[in-house]
């Protein structure tokens, strides 16, 4: 068996006199980033190999979540292998040049910890919670991994096998996942952004290690990533440890920039019905894309989520499935992939009676929108959910509150200003509102998808 040592040569830096000690420093330094309005301290700084480190200070428990984050997704998958960005979600857990397969998760495990990942379109999470004592632990094992992955034929092999066993075992359990991704495609009829992040099985068995290892050596590198520590943590022994395990790893090249996307091909009509003899109840899929929204709308087009379907109180939910009782069940969310947004609404029914009058309803509240101004009563409610869950993201666990800030720093390039993000939601008003839904909801790129049962 041939096994392929990703391993990136150190680079060790000789004895610095005090006052190359004192220019150097300058480099790494913590900057003390004690946000207005954010209740922890936080610093920030970034190692010369292009790693940046933010550290968020709570003693509140003995316990430390960190979670390294790389500028990668399914966006980045080469055409025709969809997918490659998802099995390097597992392969991470493979081995490396110190440890084991699996071996990363017995040693999380043992200290009483928690471990999980995530690929999502232009992300990859991995994250552990352990006790604060066993930080060195869980940065030696991320280190390792990022400087010298081994990846062999056997190895790709056995994850294609469980990638494509899973996908079988999702049709079963899941039988609406995949029209998940029909309506991804529908919105956004171009490869890198409307493939399934799971891939194909053609597309995945395509995948060889030499794909693995470009693509690994192209993103999984110190400064295609950032890491978040968040816990019972001093900045300066945050810094140390960081500095020791990360530092002699070196730079890799500038990730490429994100594809442009091409929506010029039409994947398949925006109102389409499918009988699908997998499901046991009629469904509807709705969805919207809104293009090239301005930095300035954004928080607009958010709250917009929160009077339309988030929560009960949401006039989808009310209208729907308390008054009218054409849904059974209900969801939706707003999705970013770079410089678009999508709206995508979801729920079941009885009959296609109700889906059909379901999917009038939809877009009738949507044109009540362009039409009437939201009452200030029901602006305010919407504005406080919204603050509640932005506080709860960044106030209640560790863990939550370490992927909430690599998520913004990725989307932002910068921390959260808390003060400054509520304050811009609180200037919203109806008339706001008002032209947004003019701007962005035009009935002509409505998408439908109807699923009913054989």
């Amino acid at each position: 068996m041939i096994v392929f040592k990703v391993k990136r040569k150190n680079i060790f830096w000789p004895a610095a006199t005090p006052l190359l000690f004192l220019l150097f420093g300058l480099w790494a330094g913590p900057a003390e980033a004690q946000l207005p309005g954010f209740p922890y301290p936080l610093s920030q700084f970034k190692l010369r190999n292009g790693l940046e480190v933010i550290v968020c200070e709570d003693s509140s428990l003995p316990l430390v979540s960190v979670v390294v984050s790389y500028s990668v997704g399914s966006v980045n998958d080469p055409e025709n292998k969809g997918g490659l960005a998802f099995m390097m979600q597992y392969l991470m857990f493979q081995g490396s040049q110190n440890v084991g397969p699996m071996q990363h998760l017995m040693y999380i495990q043992n200290t009483g910890g928690e471990l999980n990942a995530s690929t999502t379109f232009d992300k990859t999470f991995f994250y552990e919670t352990v006790p604060s004592n066993q930080l060195s632990l869980v940065l030696w094992l991320e280190s390792d991994r990022m400087n010298s992955l081994e990846v062999n034929e056997a190895k790709v092999a056995r994850i294609k096998e469980l990638m494509l066993a899973n996908e079988q075992e999702r049709n079963l359990q899941e039988p609406y996942a995949r029209y998940f991704f029909l309506m991804d495609q529908i919105l956004f009829p171009d490869f890198s952004y409307g493939h399934s992040p799971l891939g194909t099985k053609e597309s995945i068995n395509s995948i060889t290690v030499g794909d693995v290892l470009a693509f690994y050596h192209r993103y999984y590198v110190p400064n295609n990533a950032v890491i978040c520590i968040s816990g019972d943590i001093k900045a300066q022994k945050a810094r140390e440890l960081v500095t020791k395990y990360f530092e002699t790893i070196p730079r890799g090249a500038e990730a490429p920039l994100y594809p442009e996307a091409d929506f010029s091909s039409v994947i398949s009509s925006r109102d389409q019905t499918i009988v699908d003899p997998m499901v046991s109840t009629p469904a509807l899929e709705f969805g919207l894309r809104l293009d090239n929204p301005l930095p300035a709308e954004r928080p607009l087009i958010r709250l917009f989520e929160y009077l339309l379907i988030n929560g009960k109180s949401s006039r989808l939910y009310k209208l729907l499935v308390s008054r009218e009782r054409t849904a059974l069940y209900l969801s939706g969310n707003l999705e970013a992939r770079r410089g678009f947004i999508s709206l995508k609404i979801f729920l079941l029914a009885n009959n296609q009676i109700m889906i059909n009058r379901s999917k009038k309803m939809i877009s009738d509240e949507l044109n009540k929108f362009k039409l009437e101004l939201v009452s200030e009563r029901e602006l305010l409610k919407a504005k406080n959910k919204y603050r509640y869950d932005f506080l709860s993201q960044l106030t209640t666990t560790n863990l939550a509150r370490a992927l909430t800030l690599s998520e913004f720093y990725f989307d932002r390039g910068q921390l959260p200003d808390l003060n400054e993000e509520l304050a811009t939601i609180d200037k919203i008003t109806p008339y706001s509102i008002l032209a947004m839904a003019r701007k962005y909801l035009q009935e002509a790129k409505y998408c439908f998808v109807t699923i009913l049962p054989r």
